[in-house]
């Protein structure tokens, strides 16, 4: 039995059910007074400045400490308060307070009557019910947790709404998460307990229903091409190309054009992740940890320059690995057309002319194919 799977039966097909450009992205901001001046916008000056008083405090309480992926803390902060305040419309400074606060207990050495005594207890309440308790003698994490999550299926609006988009911030990246099982088990938990929960609000419920289809790629192993689609678009989702467009509109222009000359499926797979260790965080180890077949990596590792290799000694390289020839014929193709070539200005497009011209030349030399 093949250990590739297609979407459809009786033929491979690089059509998406689902496209990652769906998914609002809530980034933050990059500093106080880009969010300061957003905010102004959007809120009192009254509550900007309280909330500003917050963001201080918050960072104070989590200084040094950093996400999986090595950003700042602070910038998960912002991303919820971007959350509440931008796409749930909330007002109410106390719950926007919480959401800059609400790590304080559960992550740092302030506690609960920290904040009451600094900001009310109405943002210390709202901080105190999504905070997952200490483990007490006689108890597991796991059942401490389970019972944390039971309780929540029962609070108020508010509460969920602030939860919700502490989760919703925490997942809006998920593959940048260095740990493909940590990937997988935060998926499966927010699918099973967090998704239902959104059906109390309609925004946060259209939220979470896209990003679980659109990372519904670690559900099980990424072995077809649509489990590959959805990898490369997480991956690539963010990147432009040189002309300003999504970057995985080329992956995918590569794949369908590999497919029109006669690719299998796994060198269709192979043309849709072909950029995603060069051009992202991604590794080859991770590509195996998802599930990619062997093939696939190894024609993926093929195609990826490696740092400091000259064009022409990658393009040598990538011939031992006669699949991953095809492929990168169908990735010159499409950077090579008129409709991409067209978005350029004159010097970049006889630069890049020049260098994919070479790129065939090599090619052909070094498999026999002189036309």
């Amino acid at each position: 039995m093949s250990q590739f799977r297609s979407i459809f039966p009786g033929g491979t097909d690089t059509e998406t059910v689902c496209s990652m450009a769906d998914l609002r992205m809530f980034p933050g901001w990059d500093d106080w007074s880009a969010a300061g001046i957003d905010l102004r916008a959007l809120l009192s000056d009254q509550t900007a400045d309280e909330l500003a008083v917050a963001f201080d405090a918050a960072v104070g309480w989590h200084e040094g400490q950093t996400r999986p992926a090595g950003e700042p803390y602070w910038q998960h902060l912002l991303q919820v308060l971007h959350v509440l305040a931008s796409g749930l419309d909330v007002k109410d400074v106390d719950l926007l307070r919480a959401g800059l606060l609400h790590d304080v207990v559960e992550d740092t050495a302030g506690t609960g009557a920290d904040l009451v005594a600094r900001f009310g207890v109405r943002t210390a309440g709202l901080v105190d019910a999504v905070t997952i308790p200490e483990v007490r003698a006689g108890e597991s994490k796991d059942e401490v947790r389970t019972a944390y999550l039971a309780k929540l299926a029962r609070a108020p609006r508010k509460v969920l709404l602030l939860k919700l988009s502490d989760r919703y911030s925490n997942v809006q990246r998920l593959h940048t998460h260095p740990r493909v099982a940590k990937q997988r088990s935060y998926y499966a938990e927010t699918v099973e307990r967090f998704v239902p929960l959104a059906s109390v609000d309609d925004r946060l419920d259209q939220l979470f229903k896209r990003w679980a289809d659109a990372y519904s790629y670690l559900a099980g192993p990424v072995d077809s091409i649509e489990t590959a689609d959805k990898l490369a678009a997480a991956l690539h989702r963010e990147q432009v190309d040189k002309s300003g467009q999504p970057y995985v509109d080329h992956v995918r222009g590569a794949a369908a054009i590999a497919r029109a000359n006669g690719a299998r499926t796994d060198q269709q797979m192979a043309a849709l992740l072909h950029d995603t260790v060069e051009d992202t965080a991604c590794t080859l180890a991770q590509l195996r940890d998802l599930g990619v077949p062997d093939p696939v990596v190894e024609m993926v590792d093929a195609l990826t320059r490696r740092p400091g290799e000259s064009h022409d000694t990658y393009l040598t390289r990538l011939t031992r690995t006669p699949d991953a020839v095809l492929v990168k014929r169908a990735d010159i193709e499409h950077n090579s057309s008129p409709s991409r070539q067209s978005q350029l200005d004159p010097a970049t497009q006889d630069r890049l002319r020049q260098k994919y011209a070479h790129a065939v030349r090599v090619l052909d030399e070094a498999t026999g194919n002189h036309g």
